[in-house]
Protein backbone atom coordinates (compact mmCIF):
# COMPACT_ATOMS: atom_id res chain seq x y z
CA UNK A 1 0.00 0.00 0.00
CA UNK A 2 1.16 3.26 -0.86
CA UNK A 3 2.16 4.37 2.77
CA UNK A 4 1.47 8.21 1.57
CA UNK A 5 -1.44 8.13 0.73
CA UNK A 6 -2.28 5.99 4.53
CA UNK A 7 -0.77 8.13 6.72
CA UNK A 8 -2.65 10.93 4.86
CA UNK A 9 -6.20 9.52 5.25
CA UNK A 10 -5.06 8.69 9.23
CA UNK A 11 -4.08 12.30 9.33
CA UNK A 12 -7.16 13.93 7.60
CA UNK A 13 -9.04 11.50 10.19
CA UNK A 14 -7.22 11.65 13.61
CA UNK A 15 -6.88 15.37 12.82
CA UNK A 16 -10.56 16.12 12.42
CA UNK A 17 -11.45 13.76 15.76
CA UNK A 18 -9.58 16.41 17.42
CA UNK A 19 -11.15 19.22 16.01
CA UNK A 20 -14.45 16.80 16.89
CA UNK A 21 -13.16 17.06 20.45
CA UNK A 22 -12.28 21.07 20.50
CA UNK A 23 -15.35 21.37 19.13
CA UNK A 24 -17.65 19.52 21.35
CA UNK A 25 -15.81 21.84 24.11
CA UNK A 26 -17.52 25.06 23.00
CA UNK A 27 -21.03 23.76 21.93
CA UNK A 28 -23.39 21.38 23.73
CA UNK A 29 -24.27 18.38 21.60
CA UNK A 30 -25.80 16.62 24.25
CA UNK A 31 -29.14 16.91 22.13
CA UNK A 32 -27.22 14.57 19.16
CA UNK A 33 -25.43 12.04 21.12
CA UNK A 34 -27.27 9.59 23.59
CA UNK A 35 -27.26 6.04 23.72
CA UNK A 36 -30.17 5.65 20.87
CA UNK A 37 -27.97 7.32 17.61
CA UNK A 38 -30.15 4.70 14.82
CA UNK A 39 -33.81 5.31 14.29
CA UNK A 40 -33.76 1.36 14.06
CA UNK A 41 -35.51 -0.16 17.42
CA UNK A 42 -33.31 -3.42 17.12
CA UNK A 43 -30.53 -2.60 14.62
CA UNK A 44 -29.06 -5.96 13.53
CA UNK A 45 -25.15 -6.23 11.91
CA UNK A 46 -26.68 -6.02 8.33
CA UNK A 47 -28.43 -2.35 9.42
CA UNK A 48 -24.89 -1.19 10.58
CA UNK A 49 -22.82 -2.66 8.00
CA UNK A 50 -25.21 -1.36 5.86
CA UNK A 51 -24.64 2.82 7.37
CA UNK A 52 -20.67 1.84 6.97
CA UNK A 53 -20.84 0.78 3.57
CA UNK A 54 -22.42 4.11 2.54
CA UNK A 55 -19.78 5.83 4.25
CA UNK A 56 -17.17 3.71 2.86
CA UNK A 57 -18.54 4.30 -0.61
CA UNK A 58 -17.96 7.95 -0.15
CA UNK A 59 -15.10 7.40 1.17
CA UNK A 60 -13.78 5.52 -2.02
CA UNK A 61 -15.28 8.09 -4.42
CA UNK A 62 -12.56 10.18 -4.15
CA UNK A 63 -10.78 8.05 -6.31
CA UNK A 64 -13.15 10.03 -9.14
CA UNK A 65 -13.67 13.20 -7.70
CA UNK A 66 -10.04 14.02 -7.03
CA UNK A 67 -9.89 13.47 -3.45
CA UNK A 68 -12.82 16.01 -2.25
CA UNK A 69 -15.60 13.46 -1.32
CA UNK A 70 -12.96 11.29 0.78
CA UNK A 71 -11.43 14.65 2.18
CA UNK A 72 -15.19 15.79 3.57
CA UNK A 73 -15.90 12.62 4.64
CA UNK A 74 -12.95 11.81 6.43
CA UNK A 75 -13.46 15.41 8.02
CA UNK A 76 -17.14 15.18 8.77
CA UNK A 77 -16.89 11.39 10.05
CA UNK A 78 -14.02 12.59 12.58
CA UNK A 79 -15.43 15.45 13.52
CA UNK A 80 -18.66 13.46 14.50
CA UNK A 81 -16.55 10.80 16.30
CA UNK A 82 -14.49 13.22 18.23
CA UNK A 83 -17.25 15.17 19.37
CA UNK A 84 -19.71 12.15 20.11
CA UNK A 85 -16.86 11.19 22.36
CA UNK A 86 -16.03 14.36 24.55
CA UNK A 87 -20.10 14.64 24.86
CA UNK A 88 -20.88 11.03 25.63
CA UNK A 89 -18.03 11.14 27.84
CA UNK A 90 -19.34 14.56 29.66
CA UNK A 91 -22.47 12.33 30.02
CA UNK A 92 -21.38 8.80 31.48
CA UNK A 93 -17.84 9.14 31.81
CA UNK A 94 -14.83 8.56 29.61
CA UNK A 95 -14.68 4.57 30.41
CA UNK A 96 -18.10 3.94 29.83
CA UNK A 97 -17.90 5.84 26.01
CA UNK A 98 -14.75 4.06 25.40
CA UNK A 99 -16.60 0.84 26.03
CA UNK A 100 -19.32 1.77 23.62
CA UNK A 101 -17.03 2.82 20.69
CA UNK A 102 -13.44 0.24 21.27
CA UNK A 103 -14.85 -3.40 20.63
CA UNK A 104 -16.37 -2.37 17.01
CA UNK A 105 -14.32 0.82 16.53
CA UNK A 106 -11.07 -1.28 16.65
CA UNK A 107 -12.16 -2.78 13.19
CA UNK A 108 -14.50 0.01 12.38
CA UNK A 109 -11.90 2.86 12.37
CA UNK A 110 -9.10 1.58 10.55
CA UNK A 111 -11.61 0.26 8.07
CA UNK A 112 -12.62 4.11 7.75
CA UNK A 113 -8.72 5.35 7.72
CA UNK A 114 -8.17 2.51 5.04
CA UNK A 115 -11.58 3.19 2.71
CA UNK A 116 -10.04 6.61 2.89
CA UNK A 117 -6.84 5.38 1.47
CA UNK A 118 -8.20 4.05 -1.30
CA UNK A 119 -10.39 7.39 -1.86
CA UNK A 120 -7.02 8.89 -2.15
CA UNK A 121 -4.95 6.32 -3.83
CA UNK A 122 -5.99 7.52 -7.26
CA UNK A 123 -5.90 11.12 -7.33
CA UNK A 124 -2.18 10.91 -5.70
CA UNK A 125 -1.45 8.48 -8.53
CA UNK A 126 -2.61 11.22 -11.35
CA UNK A 127 -0.79 13.86 -9.22
CA UNK A 128 2.67 11.55 -9.74
CA UNK A 129 1.71 11.05 -13.08
CA UNK A 130 1.42 14.89 -13.56
CA UNK A 131 4.44 16.29 -11.93
CA UNK A 132 6.25 13.99 -13.60
CA UNK A 133 7.34 11.01 -11.18
CA UNK A 134 5.63 8.39 -12.97
CA UNK A 135 5.75 7.09 -17.08
CA UNK A 136 1.77 5.63 -16.48
CA UNK A 137 -0.98 7.77 -15.72
CA UNK A 138 -2.80 4.44 -13.78
CA UNK A 139 -0.91 1.06 -13.88
CA UNK A 140 -2.65 -2.14 -13.33
CA UNK A 141 -0.82 -2.41 -10.08
CA UNK A 142 -2.36 0.95 -9.29
CA UNK A 143 -5.67 -0.36 -9.75
CA UNK A 144 -4.84 -3.58 -7.56
CA UNK A 145 -4.17 -1.66 -4.63
CA UNK A 146 -6.93 0.46 -5.06
CA UNK A 147 -9.70 -2.86 -5.30
CA UNK A 148 -7.00 -4.31 -2.40
CA UNK A 149 -8.13 -1.04 0.17
CA UNK A 150 -11.40 -1.42 -1.18
CA UNK A 151 -11.76 -5.23 0.00
CA UNK A 152 -10.08 -4.64 3.30
CA UNK A 153 -12.09 -2.09 4.62
CA UNK A 154 -14.96 -4.10 3.39
CA UNK A 155 -13.67 -7.03 5.57
CA UNK A 156 -13.15 -4.57 8.75
CA UNK A 157 -16.17 -2.92 8.22
CA UNK A 158 -18.02 -5.91 8.24
CA UNK A 159 -16.26 -7.55 11.44
CA UNK A 160 -17.11 -4.41 13.04
CA UNK A 161 -20.40 -4.56 12.30
CA UNK A 162 -20.64 -8.16 13.42
CA UNK A 163 -19.26 -7.34 17.09
CA UNK A 164 -21.39 -3.54 16.85
CA UNK A 165 -24.68 -5.14 16.79
CA UNK A 166 -24.66 -7.35 19.84
CA UNK A 167 -21.72 -6.69 21.68
CA UNK A 168 -22.00 -3.00 21.60
CA UNK A 169 -25.65 -2.87 22.22
CA UNK A 170 -25.64 -5.10 24.74
CA UNK A 171 -22.94 -2.73 26.62
CA UNK A 172 -25.16 0.11 26.18
CA UNK A 173 -28.04 -1.62 27.58
CA UNK A 174 -25.75 -2.75 31.01
CA UNK A 175 -24.94 0.93 30.84
CA UNK A 176 -29.13 2.43 31.22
Amino acid sequence: MSRQVFYFSTFIFLFSITLGLFSASYHDYSAYFGFDPFDSPNPDALFFFKHNLKVVLILWSGAVTFGATTLWNSTFNGMILGSAVKTTAGQIGLTKTLLLILPHGVFEIPGMIIAGAAGFKIPYELLRFALGKKEEIITEEDAKEFFKLVAISIVLIFIAALIESPITLKIAESLR
